[in-house]
């Protein structure tokens, strides 16, 4: 009877994490490989400046991913992936409690990984799974 609860707790807890990505999330800061290159402590306050005012020029329409039922998706603009295959619209995904999988459509096979660093009810923050430098960190909006 024990083994029996035991069984059924450990499956109630897979399919909650797995469900937690569910959901509309909103792209609110975004790092890559060059941001650690760029970020120098002896670099001035006018570099500061400038490289402030560059990231800020970045674009005012919201970035939106959404992570539907049935390992279906669908993205605003291009925030994960850089294939074509996942530069479209719509994608499909596998989550397995650490590590999102972007998905083929046609053949379900995996184009890009991303490591789940942290996962709430508000917040998600996910680094790529060959550089691990670029981080993006979204916000649930509903």
């Amino acid at each position: 009877m024990k083994s029996l609860i035991c069984l059924f707790l450990t499956l109630t807890s897979l399919s909650l994490s797995a469900q937690n990505i569910i959901g509309r999330w909103q792209l609110m800061k975004q790092s890559n490989c060059m941001d650690e290159k760029l970020d120098n402590p002896n670099q001035s306050e006018d570099m500061d400046e400038l490289m402030s005012d560059f990231n800020s020029m970045n674009k005012r329409t919201p970035d939106v991913i959404e992570f539907k039922d049935k390992m279906k998706g669908e993205q605003s603009t291009t925030i994960l992936g850089k294939r074509k295959e996942v530069n479209e619209k719509n994608f499909l995904y596998r989550y397995d409690g650490a590590t999102l999988h972007l998905l083929d459509k046609k053949s379900r096979t995996i184009i890009a990984s991303y490591t789940v660093e942290e996962l709430s009810s508000a917040k998600l923050i996910v680094s790529d799974v060959n550089r691990p430098c670029e981080v993006r960190v979204f916000e649930r909006i509903r």
